[in-house]
This record gives structure tokens, sequence and C-alpha cells, in this order.
């Protein structure tokens, strides 16, 4: 499937960018260093194998991932024009993964 290469990119991508700008609280600390080692560990394919129903559900997995991370994000980012383009790229990247799983699993 080529949801991997997708789903690793954007959330790797989005934790590369939004954790500069979300670190200036405590909590909002943890909470982004949590999530990104979750989608660091992050490899559906590892967990899926070759069967269809597990990698499925692995991609379900990973896209509650990034949608925490989103929520995260959110909550952590300042106001301004660099939150505002984060978080509209967490969405493309959200509804992108989102359609591909729709089209892949049943």
């Amino acid at each position: 499937m080529i949801i991997t290469n997708a789903m690793r990119a954007a959330a790797l991508g989005a934790a590369l960018v939004g954790l500069p700008a979300a670190v200036a609280a405590d909590e909002c600390e943890s909470m982004m260093k949590s999530v990104k080692q979750l989608v660091d560990k992050l490899d559906p394919t590892a967990k899926g194998g070759n069967n269809e129903a597990r990698l499925c559900a692995a991609f379900g997995e990973g896209l509650g991932v990034l949608k925490s991370f989103r929520i995260v994000t959110d909550e952590c980012l300042d106001e301004g024009d660099r939150r505002t383009e984060i978080l509209a790229g967490l969405d493309r990247s959200i509804r992108s993964l989102q359609s591909q799983v729709d089209r892949h699993c049943e």
C-alpha cells in the first residue's frame, strides 16, 4: 500500500514543524513529546505484515495518532499564520490518509 509513505511523511513533517513552536508551556511540551514518540514508533507495515486486515487496523491506528497530533498542535501552537498553515497541512494529510484507508480497507 502507498499509505505508509504518505502517513509517515505527513506525521513526521508535522512533528518537525510543530514541535518547536509548541514548547512554550510545560504541559504542551510533555504532550507534544508523547505524541511525537508515538509517531516515531509508528510503522503500520511492520505491525500488519502481509495480512490485509491487520494492515488496515494498523493504518487506522496511525490515523488516530495523526488526529491526536492535530488536536495537541491546535491547543499548543500560538495564534497566527504559521499555526493556521500547520493545521491546514495536518487536515490535508488526515483527509488524504482517510480516503486511502477508505479505499483499501472495508
